[in-house]
């Protein structure tokens, strides 16, 4: 595996940052300074994403920003902490854990990405670090703490927590995202230049992005346009089972925080009560009039979400 682009600051215990689906490392810029003053912190860009190469290959799927229709078995799957393929019945049942040894997670969900995460940290020599999370980011960190891969889970609207409509709109919500973003790059730097321009592009994503940095919208709208994992990882959302307290692992036994932004429209704040029901051990916390990314809209709370 090709090493992850990756920042590295501060000094203390590591913090490792994931970002989300068609995002970058540069999402945590908003708190990164503040958090490095009690962290060793490592926000990465995720294989396929940012400046981070692909994996390999064969795994890619072929250009395409039309989500996959879904199979005539796209019905409410079992509730377990897994988004490998589905095995046949009846050994699909609640309970079952993640697949056996000898399947293959699925190439851009949120198993396969925790894995080259785990193998990335193993290269550095970071063992359970605290792990933060948005969105995707958010599940992949929910799932390395799980694994018992993390001493500490923070989640900002984690995926998962969704009905099969909600994580189609999701998927479809980014799509068209990218799909703009893809078209009007030539023009990014004049739409970005104005408040107006910023909030007409960026308000699916933020609460208030008049806010959002000019040239930061730029790059972070073109990081969206051009990464190359994302058709896989948007398609792997739609194997993802539901998470349930019964396959929780060490999310159980570890500090956990999942915080929603009151005003996301990509992860609506409703799904939070979906994960205080599944994980109530957890601690839930509440991002008055923040995005669905809300560290710009929100950025004391989020930073003290993640420090002593």
């Amino acid at each position: 595996m090709t090493e992850l682009s990756h920042d590295r600051r501060g000094s203390g215990p590591p913090l490792v940052l994931i970002h989300g689906l068609g995002s970058h490392r540069q999402v945590w810029s908003p708190i990164l300074d503040a958090v490095a003053e009690h962290h060793d912190v490592i926000a990465l860009d995720l294989p396929g994403f940012g400046d981070s190469p692909p994996w390999p290959a064969p795994h890619l799927a072929a250009p395409s920003d039309s989500p996959r229709p879904a199979a005539p078995s796209d019905a409410p799957h079992p509730a377990v902490l897994s988004d490998t393929p589905r095995p046949a019945a009846p050994s699909d049942t609640p309970g079952s854990g993640t697949a056996p040894p000898s399947e293959t997670p699925l190439p851009g969900s949120v198993a396969h990405l925790a894995d080259l995460v785990e193998e990335f940290l193993d290269r550095l020599g970071i063992d359970t670090p605290a792990v933060a999370g948005n969105s995707l980011g958010g599940g992949i960190a929910l799932e390395l703490g799980r694994r018992g891969h993390a001493r500490a889970v923070t989640a900002f609207a984690p995926i998962g927590f969704w009905t099969r409509a909600e994580r189609r709109w999701c998927q479809t919500a980014v799509t068209a995202a990218r799909s703009v973003a893809t078209r009007l790059s030539p023009s990014l730097p004049r739409i970005m230049a104005s408040p107006a321009g910023r909030s007409a592009f960026c308000s699916l994503f933020y609460a208030h992005p008049a806010r959002l940095d000019p040239a930061d919208s730029v790059h972070a709208a073109r990081a969206l346009a051009a990464a190359p994992g994302f058709a896989e990882a948007r398609d792997a959302f739609t194997h993802l089972r539901p998470w349930s307290f019964a396959e929780a692992g060490s999310l159980t036994r570890i500090p956990v925080t999942i915080a929603w932004g009151t005003r996301d429209a990509i992860l609506p704040h409703h799904q939070s009560r979906r994960a205080r029901t599944i994980l109530p051990t957890a601690r839930h916390v509440t991002l008055p009039s923040a995005g669905h990314l809300p560290f710009s809209d929100a950025p004391t709370h989020c930073a003290a979400l993640l420090t002593p």
